[in-house]
């Protein structure tokens, strides 16, 4: 029968001498590109755009040595390629087996006679040609560059208790022994590729740590993809990967909080633990501002991370833990493990009055691309793309969409609706029509509710008139950094399908990422 699967490895690691059929879906509610990388046997396939008919770009890199730590069994090469994804929607591609593929190019290393230079459309990157280290980014812009800016592994050691407490560091507390991290190792340079669309510098710090850091050709934010693992079993260790310049920051940082509000945090002097009190909890983001020429550097994180900076000019997060010692918290053993970790930062070097973009930055981060991969043979013309909203927005997220009740072809959503951007910020209201939030679909009725769903609005907000005098029929207007939840009906459009809804592509896409 004929399936789409989202266990990629597992599909193209059967697809050896086979074509396949790859559905990347888009969970935002905007038209974005993305770079889609895909484990692959061999460099026999070239990559063709299902709704075009075309041949596109795909680049072939050799999977990096820390990837194998992750899965021993992973394919020897990555496919890469950009994906124009359409709002709420999806693209289809063909990657067809070749002996001699057309656009397919497999990168090699090329060693650098001196310090590398790398340019994109907002960035100029400097990296050192002996160890591969980031040196300074430089926006074109503004003109402004944060110089001396280094990105390190570094390594507390866990404490087991001392003259002072006997509190350990374990799963619940992190408690360093000394005040003062150490570096895991020296980096050294093991590949530099460049293609047409990107450039990856890739390090190893000894045997359990490596960084690869990529610039993309038109992304604004610079790619660190850090793997760490496993930790050696002779000691506590908690790593971070740390980010160090020569901005003035007057020893203050800002994290998000949910990733909605930007909170200042103060270093802390006088507190008891002078490394784990100034740590703080970072979401999405943690921004370092120069207050001298206001600019700021955000990293952006994949995942929910402590974070803190305790040197000016410095930040630093959390990338993995092993502890040999219980924290009498309740779990009753330690945080020894031999996980070997992986993730991303994205570095944002610009104005501070541009933090709204980094916003966005942010929704890319969290709303990644999901990919889904089928060997069957499918009808000569599916509908190689669809977007299930107009909406279009970038500072708009539609944060949730359930279907609460159908009867026939009526269906009844829970929609919550977001304007992510703060006033402070520079966020303005921003109107939407509930009647375009689908796509091929016509709204019946709308209700309102309270945040969570359970009790009108009405019972919710004092002054109901003041609350919605922005609105006007089907369109709601939401304020910076509201979010506003409706119960929203809708029913098919008479001519839905004449745009083949039926068709076995669409119905499997629907089936796993959508309720067409």
């Amino acid at each position: 029968s004929c399936g789409l699967f989202a266990d990629v490895g597992g599909v193209t690691s059967r697809a050896e001498n086979k074509s396949v059929t790859v559905v990347v879906y888009n969970a935002r509610s905007v038209t974005r590109d993305e770079y889609i990388r895909l484990p692959l046997l061999s460099t026999n396939y070239e990559l063709i755009d299902l709704s075009t008919g075309q041949h596109l770009p795909l680049t072939f890199i050799e999977t990096n040595q820390a990837v194998k730590l992750l899965n021993s069994e992973a394919p020897p090469v990555e496919g890469v390629f950009k994906a124009i994804l359409p709002a709420l929607g999806y693209s289809s591609y063909r990657l067809q087996h070749a002996t001699h593929p057309q656009h397919s190019l497999l990168l090699s290393h090329s060693p650098p006679p001196s310090d590398i230079t790398v340019q994109s459309d907002l960035y100029t990157v400097q990296f050192d040609g002996e160890t591969g280290a980031l040196m300074s980014i430089r926006n074109k812009d503004t003109e402004e560059t944060a110089e001396y800016l280094t990105a390190s592994f570094m390594e507390y050691r866990s404490s087991v208790g001392d003259a002072e407490s006997d509190q350990t560091s374990g799963a619940h507390i992190f408690r360093p022994a000394e005040d003062n991290a150490v570096e895991v190792a020296s980096p050294v340079l093991t590949k530099h590729l460049v293609g047409d669309q990107f450039t990856e510098i890739w390090q190893s710090y000894g045997e359990w740590a490596s960084l690869v850091t990529r610039v993309y050709v038109d992304k604004p934010y610079i790619e660190v993809e850090w793997v760490v693992g496993p930790l050696p079993a002779d000691q506590g260790r908690e790593v971070v990967l740390r980010y160090h310049t020569t901005m003035i920051t007057n020893e203050k940082f800002y994290t998000d909080s949910n990733g909605r509000e930007m909170i200042q945090r103060r270093f802390d002097s006088e507190t008891y633990e002078p490394v784990a009190g100034n740590y703080y909890p970072v979401t999405t983001r943690a921004t370092l501002l120069d207050e001298t020429t206001g600019m700021q550097l955000t990293v952006l994180t994949d995942r929910a991370q402590g974070g803190a900076s305790l040197a000016e000019g410095q930040l630093e997060l959390m990338v993995h833990r092993s502890t040999l010692q219980d924290d009498n918290r309740g779990i009753g053993e330690n945080q020894r493990d031999d996980l070997v970790v992986k993730g991303r930062h994205w570095l944002y070097y610009s104005r501070f009055d541009a933090m709204s973009e980094q916003r966005v930055l942010g929704q890319e981060m969290f709303y990644k691309p999901t990919v889904a991969l089928t060997l069957d043979q499918l009808p000569q013309r599916p509908s190689q793309t669809y977007s299930g909203t107009s909406i279009d927005n970038k500072y708009i997220n539609v944060a949730t969409i359930i279907n609460v009740d159908y009867t026939g072809d009526v269906f009844t959503y829970l929609l919550r609706l977001e304007n992510i951007t703060p006033k402070m910020e520079g966020g303005t209201p921003i109107s939407v029509d509930l009647g375009e939030v689908f796509s091929g679909k016509t709204l019946v009725e709308f209700e309102e509710k309270g945040l969570a769903g359970d009790r009108p609005i009405e019972n919710v907000v004092e002054d109901i008139n003041e609350y919605t005098k922005y609105d006007s029929g089907n369109v709601i207007t939401l304020q910076p950094l509201q979010i506003r939840t409706f119960f929203a009906t809708y029913k098919p459009r008479e001519k839905e399908e004449e745009v083949g809804v039926g068709d076995r592509l669409k119905d499997l896409v629907c089936k796993i990422f959508l309720d067409c």
